[in-house]
């Protein structure tokens, strides 16, 4: 049985009730952010880490995507927050700081009892532009300080993607599909990165990573891209809607229904990795990878039984949650047992088991 040890901080909301404050009913919301944004950007570009921590709340987070980490890093509380911004500040050195005045800068208060101050704000690093958002709360004296800010690495300096005005320009009137043929089977070359999975996140860091012109190669165990959504039951259909499951560079139709069928989804998968010629190989697998230095040798093997050994500088793990075959338990007479006994992750249909006795096994989601 797989188990997760998040370590997750214990959290509570911050109310006005447990921050002993109220929101005063002439407040400029405007006036207040305006005013901290000016302090945070002064105190950050001096390095001035212990007044920059007197700016939250005692259990403040500040959350950072790549901006000032190069990684997905949480900081809870004062003294992670200071120590956070004395090891990263210095070297990362973020400036030109810019306040959003725009209609989310505004007093959110979803509750009665919960209030915030909302700001989103842009800045730079030497090596990229960056955004933010900060929530204030108001405390006891009346001071408005940070619950939580956000960091976010949006774009790399130096390295645009080849899209729109940059894309390849050239024409190409008969090479293409040899080319392409060459290109997806690495003939005389070994990709600087590999991507273990070709579900939607393995397609969509490989999009990426062509677009920056980073040769990539994603391995897939299955026969087809999408086939991890085709496989699975046939009523699945996505829970999420499609606003929010839009793909790099190539978005859904305006037609395509809110909440999409797995096996549409599936061949869209498959469509979205040849109209953006990413380099997939189906019905392969990684049979062994050792590190050598700061280099991976990886051996995989192929459908047609062959085998080719890579040596790429960064290999990407993108199987998602569902690429085992689930825990199958041993209970005394299985072996026994005439009837079907079936994992979740192998059910495809209600009306395969019409009129048959079914006990399941754990009470989940599945």
């Amino acid at each position: 049985m797989t188990t997760y040890n998040l370590s997750l901080p214990d959290t509570t909301l911050p109310t006005l009730q447990r921050l002993n404050a109220t929101v005063p009913a002439d407040l400029d919301a405007k006036a207040v952010a305006k005013a901290w944004f000016a302090a945070f950007t002064q105190l950050i570009e001096a390095g001035d880490t212990q007044s920059v921590a007197k700016l939250f709340v005692d259990d403040g987070y500040w959350r950072d995507m790549l901006a000032l980490t190069w990684d997905f890093r949480t900081f809870s509380g004062l003294p992670k927050i200071t120590q956070f911004l004395a090891d990263r500040l210095g070297s990362v050195r973020p400036s030109a700081f810019a306040l959003r005045d725009d209609a989310y800068l505004a007093l959110q208060q979803p509750y009665p009892d919960l209030a915030w101050i909302n700001l989103f704000f842009d800045f730079e690093t030497p090596t990229g532009i960056a955004s933010g958002i900060a929530r204030l709360v108001p405390t006891a004296n009346g001071e408005w300080k940070a619950h939580t800010v956000y960091t976010n690495l949006e774009d790399l300096k130096g390295f645009p993607e080849r899209i729109g005005p940059l894309r390849d320009a050239a024409p190409n009137h008969i090479k293409w599909a040899s080319e392409r043929k060459k290109e997806v089977e690495f003939a005389d070359k070994s990709p600087v990165v590999l991507i273990v999975g070709g579900g939607q996140s393995g397609l969509e860091v490989a999009a990426r990573l062509k677009a920056f012109d980073v040769p990539t190669l994603v391995v897939e165990k299955n026969q087809r891209v999408g086939d991890n959504w085709r496989n699975r039951y046939d009523a699945l259909c996505l829970h999420d809607p499609v606003y929010a499951d839009h793909m790099a560079y190539l978005p859904f139709p305006p037609t395509w229904p809110v909440y999409s069928p797995a096996a549409k989804l599936a061949n869209w998968l498959e469509s979205y990795a040849e109209a953006l010629e990413l380099n997939v190989w189906t019905s392969s697998t990684v049979v062994k990878a050792t590190q050598d230095g700061d280099l991976w040798r990886v051996r995989i093997s192929r459908g047609d039984g062959s085998e080719r050994t890579f040596t790429v500088k960064h290999i990407v793990f993108a199987t998602g949650i569902g690429s085992d075959d689930g825990t199958f338990p041993k209970y005394p007479g299985m072996d026994k047992f005439k009837g079907q006994i079936l994992h979740s992750t192998r059910h495809k249909n209600a009306a395969d088991h019409l009129g048959k006795k079914v006990v399941v096994v754990g009470a989940c989601t599945s």
